[in-house]
């Protein structure tokens, strides 16, 4: 579980900056060697529930086309016509959208109401969505205070990948977690060696 002392150092560093970018995702546990949690932003009501590293991603976007930050500099592809207007309604809805700048007070309600059930808390600051992607910076319990630096979603979901190796390698016993993509092997992380 999350230590109070580690939230309230969080809070400290969020206070001095009016980011709407940045994500804290609160991870829950796991099913099927998938993660799953919720996202607080300080521009949202209420947290925001993922399943799996891909969903996390995908709603971290939509969070930040709901919010209308960072801007997109080019308009996304879609394959169903259905899906590009379910899109181009979050961007719509963000007028409705109360924003209270400066305002994390309640994110930090939020916060102390969900972060006791949460194992872990990864924190992600989009700064951009260019060339129709995102960048930003990633922190969480491997990097410890240190930012990593992201220059795409699919740098982010390797990171985020390995935080889900090592969450699902320490909290099961003996647990057997796919290897790197495209390895085909199965790795027993717990022993070292490759099944």
């Amino acid at each position: 579980m999350v230590e109070k002392q580690e939230l309230e150092a969080r809070f400290k560093e969020l206070t001095g900056t009016d980011r709407a970018g940045i994500m804290l995702v609160l991870i829950h546990g796991q099913r099927e060697e998938k993660l799953f949690g919720q996202i607080i932003n300080r521009y949202l009501r209420k947290p925001v529930l993922f399943y799996g590293m891909d969903q996390l991603i995908l709603k971290t976007d939509e969070i930040c086309e709901r919010i209308g930050t960072p801007m997109l500099s080019m308009a996304p592809r879609f394959l169903q016509k259905e899906e590009k207007e379910r899109y181009q309604e979050l961007s719509r809805k963000k007028n409705e959208l109360e924003k209270m700048a400066g305002d994390w007070h309640r994110m930090s309600d939020l916060l102390q109401a969900q972060a006791p059930a949460a194992r872990e808390i990864l924190e992600i600051q989009v700064l951009f969505r260019g060339n129709a992607t995102m960048q930003g910076r990633f922190r969480c319990p491997i990097t410890g205070r240190n930012y990593i630096s992201f220059r795409s979603a699919l740098e982010l979901q390797r990171m985020l990948r390995e935080v889900e190796i090592q969450f699902c390698t320490n909290n099961q016993s003996d647990s057997k977690v796919p290897g790197l993509a495209g390895s085909g092997k199965i790795i027993n992380r717990k022993k070292g060696r490759v099944l």
